[in-house]
């Protein structure tokens, strides 16, 4: 009987040890449809209707990490014409101008807070593109 046993035993574990590798579980995370980040390391991707301007942001520690994508838009020098500005707001207070279509927001204070993302053309001339996301940093450093 124990020899049974061992054998549908080493039988099961052979079958288990397969060429299929099972995905990760958060695999989906980071094309969720959410707002608001709710958790020190965690990934949404905000759409709206238009895809004229899409973000997606990263929340680790006090930092939050953002790329946009911008349809009409650029941040290379080559095309003046279509060059783009974003102009972060935290809380309702400017903070920068990024010139770059990903950045880091660095040393957010922990709590909720809303970020507000608005596209300013090549003249510093507001788009009518803007983005507005809640993140919750709740910092374990």
């Amino acid at each position: 009987m124990r020899k049974l046993i061992l054998a549908l035993t080493v039988l099961m574990a052979a079958a288990g040890c397969g060429k299929k590798i099972p995905e990760p579980e958060n695999s989906g995370v980071a094309m969720q449809d959410v707002s608001t980040v709710t958790a020190a390391t965690t990934v949404s991707s905000i759409r709206n209707s238009d895809e004229d301007f899409r973000v997606k942001t990263f929340v680790k520690g006090n930092s939050v990490y953002v790329e946009c994508y911008l349809k009409n838009y650029g941040f290379s020098v080559s095309n003046p014409e279509q060059l783009a500005t974003v102009s972060v707001f935290i809380d309702n207070q400017k903070k920068v101008n990024m010139k770059t279509a990903a950045f880091i927001l660095k040393d957010v204070p922990n709590g909720m807070h809303k970020i507000k993302l608005e596209v300013l053309n090549g003249s510093g001339e507001k788009t009518g593109l803007q983005k507005e996301i809640e993140v919750h940093i709740t910092s374990s450093i």
